[in-house]
């Protein structure tokens, strides 16, 4: 074993899928298995929004009848059930369910031929909770087996405690992740090339699991390390407009395959997936944006942000963990008149709904706001969006509508480096963000930026050969090049004839601990993880993965 890439001692396996009405394989529910809930259980309970004295624990069902969170040594909360009025499905997505390529089987227990019911939303605001303290609640829907876990409250802002959170980004759910690899690229260092370019043999090459079965085994481990709450940087599903997607989204985060957002909060940034497809409308336009926006409002409990548009809630806001401040920016849509400014050219930002980014606007004054605040305070300050701003992927090429293969993007992270200098004068730590879906680092005057966009979905490498073999390496700043970092250039594959031994681009998270140093100061670790699955030695994967590490872990000391 490479040293430089440490295996943990804990081996995993990751079983068969299981269909809509299959077991749960978390230790998360008592009482009754997770498929007898299921049949009431829309979404199986999950917690948002935690201060130091309250959290949120919120639920879908098929009953209108409210349930009840029973809280170890607090009392007992009745939910306030809603319709959820959004959560529909379009004519494709019944035919998909009833189709031949619903491998995942996601809701085969619907009759043939129709949609699935609406669901209602249950939200229940536990309060009278004590600072930084764990405590075991249950939640008793009416029909319904009992669903237990345990959540956490947050510590007092500004306490000397110790916090760990994950974060990634660009898992993109979709059923038809089942069954479907992604094209995995290789550094041509190994073939006396650029350790950024591409061997030409990988162009085509596949993940050795599909992005179900890799994105599974990636929550196994994130759940493992036990933090305190889970950053996603944008694009949760394939399209933000289709409810199937977000079915996908929570099977495996508050579901059959999964639980781990019913004991860890979840802060969420809008990706442009979460601004796509309508039924009726597929692709980028101003319905695609409404019914997606509609979806992710039924979904989060976030703090509120007092935007003057009712529809900008939920996409910018900050949250305040004990010493960690995370300030969440929406960078779907900027300045639809000038490129340069502009991150999707797809989007109108005025008649979608969608916030503006740029210096001036209302955005970019409530991030000054509160940037200045958490400087103030002492907070140790963590920036998510999910257009990575320095990058080398195709998404960092610059903004233009000419096309990948003539050097511009039309969905690129390019313009979201206008706020580097806020960031520097105000002390962020660590900005995180995806959108390239790489796992890369580069440090710029002591603001440290993650592509954590290695979640589930795609695996790539810079550039987008073969389309193009161009890298925007040299588009970085100079302090950026000397720092960076990618699993694609610094992680180079180690082969055993056809069995891979280590190194190369797989699924995982960036974890970051922040630690009490000295008497005033904090140590900020950053460690990207990643699940490693096993194959045998013609190369087919045994279905076991084992936990590791990449050999980039950054360490800074956070002096106050």
């Amino acid at each position: 074993m490479n040293p430089m890439f440490p295996k943990m001692a804990l081996t995993v396996s990751i079983l068969a899928l299981a269909g809509c009405n299959g077991g749960s394989d978390s230790s998360s529910t008592a009482d009754a298995d997770a498929s007898s809930a299921e049949s009431h259980f829309r979404v199986l309970p999950y917690v948002q929004n935690p201060s130091s004295t309250a959290i949120t624990v919120s639920w879908f069902s098929d009953s209108a009848e409210p349930g009840t969170v029973s809280v170890d040594g607090i009392g007992s909360f009745t939910s306030e059930p809603r319709l959820a009025e959004a959560l529909t499905y379009g004519t494709s997505e019944v035919d998909y369910i009833h189709g031949d390529s619903n491998f995942g089987e996601i809701h085969s227990d619907v009759a043939d031929g129709e949609a699935p019911g609406l669901s209602y939303k249950h939200y229940a605001r536990i309060t009278r909770l004590a600072p930084d303290t764990s405590y075991d609640y249950s939640v008793e829907q009416p029909g319904a087996s009992i669903f237990s876990s345990t959540f956490s409250t947050a510590p007092i802002q500004g306490s000397r405690e110790a916090v760990r959170f994950i974060t990634m980004s660009d898992m993109e759910t979709e059923p038809e992740s089942t069954q479907k690899t992604v094209r995995w690229t290789a550094s041509a260092l190994a073939i006396g090339g650029d350790k950024l370019g591409t061997d030409p043999d990988t162009y085509t090459r596949q993940y050795p699991v599909d992005q179900t079965t890799g994105y599974k085994a990636n929550l196994v481990y994130a759940t493992e390390r036990n933090p305190d709450f889970w950053v996603i940087a944008g694009d949760l599903v394939e399209k933000g407009g289709r409810q199937l997607d977000w079915d996908e989204f929570w099977r495996h985060s508050a579901g059959e395959w999964g639980t781990l957002a019913s004991t860890t909060p979840i802060f969420p940034a809008l990706g442009n997936h979460e601004n796509y497809w309508h039924p009726d409308a597929p692709g980028y336009n101003s319905e695609a944006s409404m019914l997606s926006y509609d979806k992710w409002n039924t979904y989060w409990d976030l703090p509120t942000n007092y935007a003057t548009d009712e529809r900008y809630e939920k996409r910018f806001y900050r949250v305040d963990y004990g010493p960690v401040t995370l300030i969440t920016l929406d960078s779907s849509n900027g300045n639809d008149a000038d490129p340069d400014q502009d991150t999707n050219l797809y989007i109108d930002g005025i008649e979608s709904r969608v916030p503006d980014f740029n210096p001036g606007s209302e955005q970019w004054n409530w991030a000054i706001r509160e940037l200045a605040n958490a400087h103030a305070k002492g907070q140790i300050i963590f920036v998510q969006f999910h257009h990575t701003a320095f990058g080398t992927g195709v998404h960092s090429l610059p903004s233009g509508s000419a096309g990948i293969a003539n050097g511009e993007d039309n969905q690129s992270g390019v313009p979201m480096r206008v706020y580097q200098d806020l960031f520097e004068r105000y002390g962020v730590t660590a900005v995180l963000s995806g959108h390239d879906e790489l796992v890369e680092y580069v440090n710029i005057n002591g603001v440290s930026y993650w592509d954590v966009g290695f979640a589930g979905d795609g695996l790539r490498g810079p550039g987008y050969p073969p389309t193009t073999d161009y890298v925007p390496f040299d588009l970085l700043p100079a302090e950026a090049q000397e720092t960076h970092w990618s699993a694609h250039g610094d992680a180079p594959e180690i082969w055993n004839g056809d069995q891979l031994i280590d190194g190369g681009k797989h699924y995982g998270f960036l974890e970051v601990d922040v630690r009490p140093s000295g008497d005033y100061n904090y140590e900020v670790i950053m460690t990207p993880r990643y699940v490693f699955p096993i194959t045998d030695e013609a190369g087919s994967p045994t279905g076991e993965f084992e936990h590791r590490q990449y050999n980039n872990v950054v360490r800074v000391i956070v002096e106050r």
